[in-house]
């Protein structure tokens, strides 16, 4: 596999596309790593400076303070004059320290250096004496006074209030006010580069702003910078806003004098040589980019014509995957379907026969038993029919699945239709033991099925079969257990019976027959069988009669005696029916198609007459095909006339005034007689072939048949005979005016495929051999 891939074409267009990326990535990430590094590296250039710049500025504002803090320590030691001569050569000493005022705690004035001094102002001391509470012995700055601060322009003298204290204790003796002059602090930071967003401010020991220094000057007031400064630490760096812009600000804190000093100023302005750089690198990497992308584009070009062939190449090839792995999918797909049956997931019959077969060639070289089970599940079509279709599948696959749980290792289990199942016993088990699981089985299958919100009760019946006891082939020991299968239904719901050869099998079959009336109507296993019918005095064929044949999967082909009756009794007969009609309006449509325009007769029950939509769906049908009425031809029988509602009669004379033909099959079979004959809307008039049969064109042959045709023919009906199979019964019927004949002696009923090499049906005018 990967040497196929070296040597295929696309090969060195992966190869030359991974390079490029890998050099874009390259390209990009060093581009992105340099300007986090050039950001960084300028943020914390200009962190160092304003650092440095605020420690200096708070050094000097400390150590003029410390120096008072002296002073007033020296004002109380016992061997220090109280005069001012005293306090002038001290500040002599020191041109920043403008004025020293002495209080005693209440604010009165001591001492002064100046004769204009006041007492302490209240509001200076309330703050003082608040201050001493939080902070104890520490230089304060007090705010400025009110009337002072919206009077004077802004003071180059910043007032700091100092505690003093006896040398041996800490207890609090005087206050020492003491106006110390910024212009040298205001010098130093002239000489620094604050930029045009750049502002120093001087923190009072709550952190409020008491003096702002920018490039313009020096202010009371300025930008308020949120949030406060962190108090963990007396030195660092913290970010800063004020409105939308984020400033990098850089503080020093001196605790024991009561002050900080703040450099702050606008980020934007910090990395504006920074972004500038990084904007000429992007132009160049962009260019860069577009270079290689040309490059690589060119190359791809080159390798274009040798891809397209080999693309070429493996098209052809994957067609001929894709269509080999399409068949083995469809082979499987085929095979498993036709092995499984789509509900229950289990064998289907052919599969079950085959699987069947190999086992019972094992089970007889092994010489041991095999059993055979046919399950048939009571009450399944009333379930079905009055808790829907929905209802009956899940039923269905429950029992499967119960089914398949109790098998074990080389049993079989399959589904072959409806509610019928079929189980394999193999393995080593004795009659006594195989009795046991089917007894088991019976309990299982007969527990409550809980199914869509329903509650289902119903059992199955069970017919056993043991090989070699009776049988030694499969298809037996399947026709066995269906007849004893046939026998525990008889005895009640949820029995189970062992084959025993005094079954009735007549019986049995027909049941089998019954049961399986559902699946063939689903399946269309009914077919058409097609007799003509000969018009005498041309011997042209005039029509066909349309017979019913069951193309049964287990017992062949079928003919009505064996099944009519039983879907009149088990209430098919309607569907069956329409089914048939169904069958004989496709034909006529076919034959429509072809420029045919012979007729066709199809038996109706007189049940199905008695349906109150009978006559308005088959004029429905016959409109929708395109169908002339004159074309269809409807035979029934004698019951008719004993429909007490009339509702059989009526449906009869809407369809004989649409057109549609009305035979009254099987004549002088039974009861009815020419007074019914002449209350009912007939067309046509059919012998039944027990009056035929005896007929031999000689004098005293039955004259009834005679009388018959005569009256008949006197009510304007046209006569049909029935079961001709001689050429005397021919003869004679022509003799005695009947007007169509049909039966074994023209033909006999033909499938579709016969129907369609019969010589009179594909040259119409051609005469039959009389």
């Amino acid at each position: 596999m990967i040497r196929r891939f070296l040597s295929s074409p696309t090969f060195p267009q992966a190869l030359l596309l991974s390079l490029c990326i890998a050099t874009l990535a390259f390209l990009w990430g060093s581009y992105w790593h340099h300007g986090q590094t050039s950001r960084r590296a300028a943020l914390q250039a200009k962190a160092a400076e304003h650092l440095s710049l605020a420690r200096s500025a708070v050094e000097n504002l400390q150590q003029r303070v410390d120096r008072v803090r002296v002073i007033g320590h020296l004002m109380l030691s016992d061997g220090f004059s109280s005069d001012g001569q005293s306090l002038a050569r001290m500040l002599a000493e020191d041109p920043t320290l403008k004025r020293l005022s002495l209080y005693d705690l209440d604010g009165r004035l001591l001492n002064a250096t100046t004769s204009d001094s006041q007492p302490l102002p209240g509001q200076w001391l309330a703050e003082f004496h608040a201050h001493m509470a939080q902070q104890g012995n520490k230089p304060f700055l007090p705010r400025p006074l009110a009337s002072l601060q919206a009077a004077e322009p802004v003071s180059w003298q910043l007032p700091f209030l100092i505690p003093l204290t006896s040398p041996d204790s800490i207890e609090l003796k005087r206050i020492l006010l003491v106006q110390l002059d910024i212009s040298p602090l205001a010098v130093l930071l002239n000489h620094a580069d604050l930029g045009a967003t750049g502002l120093v401010r001087l923190l009072d020991g709550a952190d409020e702003g008491r003096l702002h220094f920018t490039n313009g000057g020096m202010t009371a007031a300025g930008k308020r910078l949120r949030p406060g400064l962190p108090a963990a630490t007396d030195a660092g760096m913290t970010t800063q806003y004020s409105t939308d812009q984020e400033y990098q600000s850089l503080y020093s804190r001196a605790r024991d004098s009561g002050f900080s000093v703040v450099v702050s100023q606008q980020v934007g302005e910090i990395l504006a040589a920074h972004q500038r750089s990084f904007g000429r690198q992007l132009w160049m990497n962009l260019g860069m980019t577009l270079l290689i992308l040309g490059g690589m584009i060119w190359a791809m070009r080159l390798l274009q014509r040798r891809h397209e062939a080999f693309c070429a190449l493996e098209q052809a090839h994957r067609i001929d995957q894709e269509r080999i792995s399409r068949l083995e999918d469809e082979h499987r797909r085929s095979t498993h379907a036709a092995a499984t049956d789509h509900l229950s997931g289990l064998h289907n019959r052919r599969q079950f026969l085959d699987t069947c077969a190999e086992t019972l060639a094992r089970q007889r070289n092994l010489r041991r038993l095999m059993a055979i089970l046919f399950i048939d599940m009571d009450r399944f079509k009333s379930i079905n029919d009055s808790l829907g279709h929905k209802v009956g599948d899940l039923l269905l696959q429950a029992v499967a699945g119960r089914i398949s749980r109790a098998l074990e290792p080389g049993d079989q289990a399959a589904r072959f239709g409806g509610d019928e199942f079929v189980v394999l016993l193999a393995g080593d088990r004795s009659e006594e033991q195989i009795d046991t699981w089917v007894r088991e089985l019976v309990n299982k299958l007969t527990a409550v099925y809980a199914l869509d919100e329903h509650e289902v009760n119903t059992s199955p019946s069970i017919g056993v079969s043991i090989c070699p006891r009776d049988g030694q082939e499969v298809d037996g020991l399947i026709r066995c257990a269906d007849a004893a299968m046939y026998s525990a239904k008889q005895s009640g719901r949820g029995q189970y019976r062992f084959f025993d050869p005094s079954l009735n099998l007549t019986d049995i079959n027909e049941f089998s027959l019954e049961q399986s009336l559902v699946a063939a109507l689903s399946e269309r296993q009914f077919v058409l069988h097609y007799q003509p019918q000969i018009q005498l005095d041309s011997m042209q064929v005039s029509g066909y009669e349309a017979l019913v044949r069951w193309e049964h999967p287990q017992f062949g082909l079928l003919y009505p005696d064996r099944f009519i009756s039983l879907a009149e009794r088990s209430g098919f007969i309607v569907a069956l029916g329409w089914e048939v009609i169904r069958l004989a309006l496709e034909e006529l449509k076919g034959w429509r198609a072809q420029g045919r325009s012979s007729r066709l007769a199809v038996n109706v029950s007189a049940i199905q007459l008695r349906q109150a939509d009978f006559s308005e769906r088959l004029l429905g049908e016959l409109a929708q095909r395109g169908i002339d009425a004159w074309q269809f031809e409807l035979e029934i029988t004698e019951t008719v006339v004993l429909d007490d509602e009339g509702m059989a009669v009526e449906h009869l004379e809407r369809l004989r005034v649409a057109g549609v033909n009305i035979s009254l099959d099987d004549f002088g079979r039974g009861y009815a007689g020419f007074a019914h004959l002449h209350s009912m809307p007939l067309s046509t008039l059919k012998i039944d072939r027990a009056l035929i049969a005896p007929l031999s064109n000689s004098y005293d042959d039955n004259p009834i048949v005679s009388s018959t045709i005569t009256l008949a023919k006197r009510l304007g009906l046209t006569v049909v005979a029935e079961g001709v199979e001689t050429r005397d019964q021919l003869v004679y019927l022509k003799l005695a005016g009947c007007d169509i004949a049909q039966g074994y002696h023209f033909s006999r009923p033909m499938s579709a495929e016969q129907l369609y090499q019969y010589a009179p049906f594909t040259r119409t005018a051609e005469p039959v051999c009389g």
